[in-house]
């Protein structure tokens, strides 16, 4: 059995490359500082479940970071139903405010908020707050006792709009206090009744929104790593590919656009709060858009465009396309952190490294496995080593780069190390990590054991032909699970850039 240089065994180096990886991570998360860059609602006045002892003429909502206002922005419900109220953003979007027509006088009051932070992910959250007056006794009544999803007062609140690095996003649990972020949106006259904000259409809206969140990204990466591919890999002969690897690209591009589509759909009947009538009107549309989410959609669509129609025959044809994978990189980086956490340059370095090494490996390993069965189908020489052989590099040097900036990623995100195995963002993360350390073992082995008897038995290809197809089946063997597990990846990764930290 071949040995690598330093004479370890390839299945002893595998695990201990996995082990180095998890260590690497959990080391780095434990010494990390506290991002402190979430998107939160901080504080109110009125405070959630305090009692006024005069009539309220202002109700003002501060945030962490900057928001947007999305719908009515601040809906305020008292004893005689909805208080009509100017709703106004101050302090360059940290401060909203809602002042009502006439004071608000004695009774017990309800507000519930909607917004969009930077990065376009919806945010929603209510509290209540008591105004004193004759036989009130002084004491908040039940609409004064703030919800279990309600953000406090002096403290930040669940209300979190950060999600995973790189990628892409999903309207998700910004609400990290609810089940989802199908709360946040305009107020259609639902009474404001906390169960309209989780109901079986707005939870199916947020899983269809994931899941277009999902093929978009898949699309991108299959797309960027697939023109990666045909300039890092294809050399001389096996340039005759290229077309069929750009036809991948193509459709891959045709890919980014449906997701997209099907995105845009169901965030806005999100924020209709599931009122599929309502969700196809213009305001709901323009409000699942809002923030940086219209630059994040509008980007990775011009981007897909040029992909689609750009990819023909040679890279160097290609170039629309080129430039088109580019943009939707740039889309998906815009929806990431690059928005919320701190430090910017950092995360943006991170981020971008992060998508372009994951969509090198994630869109070479589609490629090999396409080009090893249509090979086989059309019944051409099955040349597997030097394809194996330089892509194994390739995808050696895109798995440090990707756990790497992962690393950095995950540390910048996390406010703690605990929240790791405290939330159910960190136990997706954690299995995210899990589904990655396994592709990477199968890389792994493929680059220290099926290569190299593939480069071995082309010396002696006809002394040696049967174990030659052996190497060569399992090569492709290898690459469908790669590519079934990423598909795996890329989901979770898509719930993690729509779900809050906190959750």
């Amino acid at each position: 059995m071949r040995r690598t240089p330093d004479g370890a065994h390839p299945r002893v180096v595998v695990p201990r490359t996995a082990a180095a990886l998890i260590a690497a991570l959990l080391l780095s998360l434990w010494c990390a500082p506290s991002a402190g860059a979430h998107t939160r609602l901080e504080s109110t006045a009125p405070a959630a479940g305090s009692t006024s002892s005069r009539p309220v003429t202002e109700v003002t909502l501060r945030f962490t970071l900057p928001v947007s206002v999305l719908g009515d922005g601040v809906v305020i419900d008292g004893p005689e139903g909805t208080v009509e109220a100017d709703v106004a953003p101050a302090e360059d979007g940290l401060v909203l405010t809602a002042t009502p027509g006439d004071p608000l006088g004695p009774g017990d009051y309800t507000v519930t908020w909607y917004a969009a932070a930077q990065d376009g992910h919806p945010l929603e959250g209510s509290f209540g707050f008591t105004v004193a007056g004759e036989g009130s006794g002084g004491s908040a009544g039940a609409a004064g006792t703030p919800s279990a999803d309600t953000p406090s007062a002096d403290a930040t609140g669940p209300a979190d709009a950060d999600g995973d690095a790189g990628s892409g996003d999903a309207a998700g649990d910004a609400a990290s206090g609810g089940d989802s972020a199908a709360h946040a949106g305009t107020h259609h006259d639902t009474g404001h009744d906390p169960a309209t904000m989780d109901t079986p259409a707005t939870n199916a809206a947020n899983a269809v929104a994931r899941l277009g969140s999902a093929t978009a990204l898949w699309g991108g990466l299959v797309a960027a790593g697939g023109l990666a591919f045909t300039g890092l890999v294809l050399r001389r002969r096996d340039v005759e590919d290229a077309p069929t690897v750009l036809r991948l690209v193509r459709w891959a591009g045709a890919l980014v656009l449906l997701g997209l589509a099907v995105r845009v759909m169901a965030r806005s009947v999100l924020v209709a709060h599931g009122d599929l009538a309502a969700a196809v009107s213009p305001s709901a549309v323009a409000d699942s858009l809002t923030g940086t989410t219209i630059w994040d959609v509008g980007l990775q669509a011009a981007g897909a465009v040029a992909v689609a129609a750009g990819a023909w025959r040679t890279l160097r044809a290609s170039w629309p396309a080129v430039l088109g994978a580019a943009l939707i990189g740039a889309g998906q980086v815009v929806s990431g952190h690059s928005n919320t956490v701190e430090p910017r340059w950092l995360v943006v370095t991170a981020d971008v490294a992060h998508l372009a090494a994951a969509a090198t490996w994630v869109g070479g390993v589609v490629a090999i496995g396409l080009l090893l069965r249509t090979r086989r189908r059309d019944g051409r020489e099955l040349d597997a080593a030097l394809l194996g052989a330089r892509f194994s590099v390739v995808a050696a040097v895109s798995v440090a780069v990707v756990g790497a900036a992962g690393v950095v990623l995950a540390a910048a995100v996390l406010d703690r190390p605990a929240q790791l195995w405290e939330s159910t963002w960190g136990w997706f993360l954690l299995a995210k990590v899990g589904v990655v350390v396994v592709v990477g073992a199968i890389g792994a082995y493929n680059h220290f054991d099926v290569v190299p008897r593939l480069t071995a038995r082309r010396r002696a290809v006809v002394r040696h032909a049967g174990r030659s197809r052996t190497a060569i089946g399992s090569l492709r063997r290898g690459a469908g699970r790669e590519t079934a597990l990423m598909v795996v990846i890329v989901v979770l990764t898509a719930w993690l850039v729509g779900a809050s930290v906190q959750s």
